[in-house]
Formats: structure tokens, C-alpha cells, sequence
């Protein structure tokens, strides 16, 4: 095992790892020096690939067709029988790697669908007075909402409006929705929204994902959606807006309580890209 720190081989490793909607957002953080990148084997043939965002150490994305090889990374990582664990895995090495954790160190493992989507046809639109695209003179509106741009898949909140896209709605002069892309790639276009409490249930998040949407299909990108399997919520707004299940993967959820059944930071749950309308 090694860390990839050199820009240029973690572009080949990008690049090798493909232009899919499964991979949008690894290769995004890749390409933007936003996550550590780690493999066994040679790079580009490499054996597997594990790309650890850094505002989510705990849900590394897993690649590669042998579930030793992606076992001997994961087992480098800190915090295995200690902490919540979730690496998102291809779903045929799902239950191969579920064995090798529980048998390696002893924690429970359960199984959580993470449902990838895209939009192939013309986005449905929908209309708020209170949604809006945002543009750099947001930018304050941005860092109150979001206090890490990062949880945003960009390293500045500039970089986001220049080089993606972001709407939402605008109550009393705060954002209280949001949708945006949080990684863009050559081929696709990755959405997140999220809504704060006391706003949800009013389209918010419909009205603004179907901006940002649009605004992905006019660079001639495709948007992809995803979600956690159960997420009823963010799977409603999909359908509206017209995406359709295109691929699953699965998270790995090695909490030790019974109380948690799905990943818990912003990216697996309650994150904006799979947040309650």
C-alpha cells in the first residue's frame, strides 16, 4: 500500500478509475488534491484504489475487483473496532468484504444501498419565488450556510460558483436550501441539496436541484443523483425531476451500536446531496 501525493499520479489514478456516475465524485476530489488517494499495485494497473475524502475520513470509496487487496488498505486505516467505519464498495465485492472485516476485527457490518441515478431527458422544472441561481455576490450567504467549503466538494466557495453550479432559496436574506454541484467531471455533473429544518417540506430543494439540473445539461454535462437506499426524501426529488437508477453500490457500516443503521456524516445520510426536501 501507498499514498498517491503526487498531482500528476493521482490524475492517472482518476483518469484510470473512469468517467461514471459511481465515480463522479472520487475523481472530482482527486483531480482537486481534496482527498488522499491510496493503492495496491502499479498505478494505472493498479489493484485497488481507496480514496478518502477529507471532510469524510470515516466513508473512503473503495475500487478494484479483489476484496484482499482492497482489505489490505482499509486494514492500514486507524479507528477499525473504535469508531463508525463505512467504506462504499462495488456491490458484487459487498459481501466478500463484509466477511473479511468482520472476521479481521471483529465488528458487526451491515449492508446500506447507495442508489445512483442520472438524467438522460430534459429536467422537469420547478418554480419557488424564494429559489434562485446564486453567483459570487453570494458568496456570504454561502460561507453562513456552509461553514467548511469543503463539505461542498470545492476548496473555496468562489471555486464552486466559478467552476459549478449552486441555487437556492433565499428567506430574510439567508440561504435556508440549497442545491449544488459538489463534483464535476468531464461527462457528469453531481448534485447534493440539503434544506434546513424548519424550511423542509416546502420544494425548496426541488426548485433549486432543478436549477442546478438544467445548468449541468446546458454545459452538457449529466446530472447524477445519489442516495441512500431508504432515503425516501431525496429519492422523491429524484423521481420528480425525472432521474432513473442507473447503479447501486453499497456502504459497509461497521458501527458497533444498534441504534445506527446507515453512515452519519453529511455525505451518507443527512448530507446536502441526500437531504430531506
Amino acid at each position: 500500500m501507498r499514498r498517491v501525493r503526487i498531482q500528476k499520479e493521482l490524475d492517472l489514478v482518476a483518469d484510470a478509475l473512469g468517467d461514471t456516475p459511481e465515480t463522479v465524485i472520487p475523481v472530482h476530489l482527486s483531480k482537486r488534491g481534496l482527498a488522499d488517494v491510496y493503492v495496491a499495485g502499479s498505478i494505472p494497473e493498479f489493484d485497488a484504489v481507496v480514496v478518502q475524502s477529507h471532510p469524510w475520513l470515516d466513508e473512503p470509496w473503495c475500487f478494484g475487483s479483489d476484496p484482499f487487496s482492497l482489505w489490505q488498505l482499509l486494514s492500514q486505516f486507524v479507528g477499525w473496532g473504535q469508531r463508525h467505519m463505512s467504506p462504499n464498495v462495488p456491490r458484487d465485492l459487498a459481501d466478500s468484504l463484509s466477511s473479511l472485516i468482520q472476521q479481521e476485527t471483529n465488528v458487526r457490518v451491515r449492508q446500506y444501498g447507495d442508489v445512483y441515478h442520472t438524467l438522460t431527458r430534459r429536467v422537469n422544472s420547478f418554480i419557488a419565488p424564494e429559489v434562485r441561481q446564486l453567483g459570487m455576490r453570494d458568496v456570504d450567504l454561502l460561507a453562513e450556510f456552509r461553514k467548511d467549503p469543503h463539505r461542498l466538494g470545492f476548496k473555496t466557495y468562489e471555486y464552486l460558483l466559478v467552476n459549478g453550479l449552486a441555487a437556492g432559496a433565499v428567506v430574510d436574506g439567508r440561504v435556508v436550501a440549497l442545491a449544488h454541484t459538489n463534483a464535476v467531471t468531464a461527462e457528469y455533473g453531481d448534485i447534493g441539496v440539503y434544506t434546513d429544518d424548519a424550511w423542509r417540506g416546502m420544494g425548496f430543494a426541488t426548485a433549486s436541484a432543478s436549477i442546478v439540473a438544467r445548468g449541468v445539461q446546458e454545459l452538457g454535462r449529466t446530472p447524477v443523483w445519489s442516495a441512500g437506499e431508504d432515503n425516501e426524501a431525496s429519492l422523491h426529488i429524484a423521481a420528480k425531476l425525472g432521474f432513473v437508477e442507473v447503479s447501486r453500490r453499497v456502504y459497509l457500516n461497521t458501527t458497533f451500536s444498534s441504534a445506527l443503521s446507515h453512515p452519519q456524516t453529511d455525505r451518507g445520510f443527512i448530507y446536502e446531496k441526500h437531504g430531506p426536501a
